[in-house]
């Protein structure tokens, strides 16, 4: 049974709304990479009895935890539907409670790295909706915002969003939100 107020993030798409997660490459050589090589190292641990290898173990397979994110498939990472704007990791942030959005580039050489600036009208406890059922070991995983404070005495927050890692462009994400926020 679903509660009215904490929308499913697993609901059909409606036409015109946008969910989109990780592009799955992006996040492979960190999961696989950290999985094999912390279970190496393990392994090397186990049969040599050194501390260090131990180390080594701990750090790959906890940096294999933290990207895992990266290539789950069926979840997405951000929503953009009537309702809101849905972060996972964060929850649902109603319409209202955006004040302006913008896009910009981060480039390094070559390489964009496109991000979103959500300003919020307010404090983040006051305008975001919680998800469902809070995941305490996916606030301890990769997540695609980061949040700030204003620098002014308003209290708001920015909230950046990295865009590159997702499969949508960022202009189809801009655009979706745009639809729903035609002042900004």
């Amino acid at each position: 049974m679903t509660n009215p107020d904490h929308p499913s993030t697993d609901a059909p798409i409606v036409p015109g709304a946008l969910a989109t997660g990780y592009q799955r490459q992006s996040g492979e050589m960190m999961v696989y990479g950290g999985t094999f090589f912390g279970l190496f190292f393990l392994l090397g641990a186990t049969m040599s009895g050194e501390v260090t290898l131990f180390v080594l173990a701990i750090l790959m397979l906890g940096a294999a935890f933290y990207f895992f994110p990266m290539i789950r498939g069926e979840r997405a990472q951000l929503r953009v539907e009537a309702r809101g704007l849905y972060l996972d990791g964060m929850g649902w942030l109603p319409w209202t409670g955006i004040r302006d959005v913008r896009m910009f580039d981060r480039a390094v050489r070559t390489i964009r790295n496109a991000h979103l600036e959500l300003t919020l009208a307010g404090p983040i406890e006051d305008i975001v909706r919680q998800e469902d059922k809070q995941d305490p070991l996916r606030d301890m995983m990769t997540k695609i915002w980061t949040l700030r404070r204003h620098a002014d005495a308003s209290g708001g927050h920015h909230v950046l969003v990295r865009l590159e890692p997702l499969k949508a462009t960022p202009e189809e994400i801009l655009a979706a939100i745009r639809r729903y926020l035609p002042d900004v």
